[in-house]
């Protein structure tokens, strides 16, 4: 049995469906609309084939919100249960894309939840240079943009919960301590964080400045290094040679960005609001003693979860390792609400 739900390309040519294609497939996403039921487009079924979306139970909204930068890709899942008992704001990582999060989005929707899930610029069926932003704070325009379009949404119910896997931890550890420092209750209940990106493993090329300002003038974008990022060989074949929306560049702006981010959130002051935590020991991709010890002094660490064998990518890890995430999940959905912080 495959470890993974995601199609070979080649199996939509077999169904004469189209690959999905970052140029392509953002042309005949229509306006989000969750005031009328969904049907996809030839275009838009290959998608949610390719990715293992249409073996979801429950009803499925796609389209695009349009804000003042970007134009976003976003997916609405809800479960089978009349009236969801809360909503999830599920963000990815750097250099991937919603779609690839499938196995997270079935685990929360067979726990009665809702997903509200899109593409981050530069990624996915969202526009923007590829793989790269000029600023962070653009990640919280694009959350606050996507919020605001949704949150009346019959279909996505308070409370609302975020779960943000590396650079989606980190918009979520951003949107929380700016609130806190305007004494504002966040969008959120509570987050859980997955292998956050606050500051990169020491072995990161960019951790050093000079050989990163000598690169920065020379060219914008660099090819990208696929790594091991975790220990489920079938995910890290499909990502590698049969993902067509994966990104085979990486942006020096973004990279500058995030140092820039970096020095910003060390200054932003402690809060109250509690975050749960789940960690790799073998991952690579983030410096996570020093992250852990980052959360200890800005959160209210509710829990932390070391998955001793578990490396950066959790939520595409191999089942064996990412059996302890599976029952983690249900734990954060269904704690106790706190409604007000501030």
């Amino acid at each position: 049995m495959s470890d993974i739900p995601f199609l070979n390309p080649t199996i939509l040519q077999q169904l004469d469906l189209p690959v999905p294609s970052r140029d392509q497939t953002p042309l005949v996403l229509p306006q989000l609309n969750l005031n009328h039921s969904f049907e996809p487009s030839r275009d838009l079924l290959a998608y949610r084939k390719l990715y293992g979306l249409d073996l979801l139970a429950g009803d499925y909204w796609q389209g695009y919100i349009q804000m003042p930068l970007f134009r976003l890709h976003v997916q609405v899942f809800t479960p089978e249960r009349e009236i969801p008992l809360g909503t999830v704001c599920l963000l990815h990582g750097y250099l991937e894309h919603s779609g690839i999060y499938q196995p997270i989005i079935r685990e929360i929707l067979d726990q009665g939840f809702s997903v509200v899930t899109y593409d981050l610029p530069g990624h996915g069926l969202s526009d923007g240079s590829p793989a790269n932003i000029q600023n962070f704070d653009h990640y919280q325009q694009v959350l606050m943009a996507v919020y605001q379009y949704v949150k009346n949404a019959d279909q996505l119910p308070k409370p609302w919960l975020g779960i943000g896997q590396s650079t989606g931890g980190a918009i979520w550890m951003h949107h929380l301590l700016e609130y806190a420092e305007k004494r504002q209750d966040p969008i959120v209940d509570r987050v859980l964080l997955l292998s956050p990106l606050i500051r990169p493993a020491k072995t990161a090329w960019w951790h050093n400045s000079v050989g990163l300002g000598i690169i920065r003038r020379i060219r914008r974008q660099v090819p990208r290094h696929f790594r091991r990022n975790n220990h489920n060989p079938e995910f890290l074949r499909f990502i590698r040679l049969k993902d067509p929306l994966q990104p085979r560049m990486m942006g020096m702006d973004w990279i500058l960005a995030m140092s820039k981010w970096m020095f910003e959130m060390e200054q932003r002051p402690a809060c109250r609001i509690p975050v749960w935590l789940a960690q790799g020991a073998l991952d690579q991709t983030v410096d996570w003693r020093y992250n852990i010890e980052f959360i200890r002094r800005k959160f209210r660490l509710q829990t932390l979860l070391m998955l001793e064998e578990g490396s950066h990518q959790l939520i595409n890890e191999r089942a064996d390792i990412r059996a302890a995430l599976t029952g983690l999940i249900p734990a954060f959905l269904h704690a106790r609400p706190k409604h007000h912080y501030y």
